[in-house]
């Protein structure tokens, strides 16, 4: 084939590509328009890199259930789009005439961030809230992971492009793309610097945010257990289909057999450079030990996570 050729197929699927969002995004402003203005009656609260897409995804697709759109609103954790109040917020929750399901969304930050359950709480005190979990190592290395590969493909996600107390740079921004992105070593020693000088800044926090037991209980302590449902990352990894009853029972839906048996798999995997060498791996699990066991305590089990 030419190169003439194959430069006019891509451009007339570059074209067609183009087309297709265009259309796209014109039908989700009309669907906005008429079928907006709902309230969520579940979230999924995190943990990042802990497969809330997936859950997300496995849920969307079920009768009963009404994803936002998109999937991660961002409206509690961030102070730019909780400034613009409930009616943004529910103009995310698109259900038609006739169609009936929870409501719900998943943005990752809700979990870690202090503020966002009390504000929660306040918007809606018998909000059911879901908690997917992911060993902390793991869950640290894939977060840094997804910054690294963004960092080096030039991708700028517009929510650390943008900081959202107003700043010139974002904390995510300033240590994974400003110079590019650290070594996963090198990061482990920047956050440790930053939690021995405790000022308070909450990112970056690919450490912190695998500190579970604080993170649970500020949400069990305003909505109580009954409320709060806890799984474990491999859990839906490998049995999808048993997660899915449990959110079933949980949020009080009637549970049906998927029409189509699902493989097994996590979305938004990503390939990694190597793995995490001794060195590091063996300050993490010295780090997280002792959080690890209060979690555990806490809980009553460990997650398969």
């Amino acid at each position: 084939m030419s190169e003439r050729i194959w430069s006019l197929i891509k451009r007339n699927a570059e074209h067609k590509m183009l087309v297709q969002r265009v259309i796209s995004k014109a039908k989700r402003k009309v669907d906005a328009a008429l079928f907006s203005g709902h309230k969520p009656d579940f979230l999924i609260v995190g943990a990042q890199k802990s497969g809330t897409t997936s859950l997300f995804s496995y849920l969307e697709e079920r009768n009963g259930f009404i994803g936002s759109k998109p999937k991660e609103v961002h409206f509690f954790d961030r102070e730019d789009n909780f400034a613009k109040g409930d009616d943004w917020y529910h103009s995310h929750f698109i259900k038609r005439p006739g169609q009936k399901g929870l409501i719900f969304e998943a943005s990752p930050e809700y979990l870690s961030r202090a503020k966002v359950a009390p504000r929660l709480k306040a918007y809606n005190p018998k909000l059911k809230i879901i908690i997917i979990l992911r060993e902390p190592i793991s869950r640290a290395y894939s977060a840094w992971n997804m910054y690294r590969q963004w960092s080096v493909e030039g991708v700028l996600p517009w929510a650390i492009a943008n900081d959202q107390h107003g700043r010139d740079e974002s904390p995510i921004f300033r240590t994974f793309f400003k110079n590019g992105c650290p070594s996963f070593t090198e990061y482990v020693q920047i956050e440790m610097g930053l939690i021995e000088k405790s000022d308070g800044e909450e990112e970056p926090s690919l450490l912190r945010r695998g500190l579970y037991k604080q993170q649970i209980a500020r949400y069990v302590g305003l909505f109580g257990w009954d409320n709060v449902q806890v799984l474990g990352f491999n859990e839906l990894k490998n049995d999808s289909e048993s997660v899915i009853r449990k959110c079933h029972e949980f949020l009080g839906v009637p549970y049906q057999e998927p029409k189509t048996v699902r493989g097994k798999g996590i979305m938004n995997k990503r390939a990694y450079p190597s793995k995490i060498n001794s060195g590091d791996l063996e300050t993490l699990q010295k780090f997280f030990e002792q959080p690890n066991k209060e979690l555990f305590e806490y809980l009553g089990f460990q997650p398969d996570w």
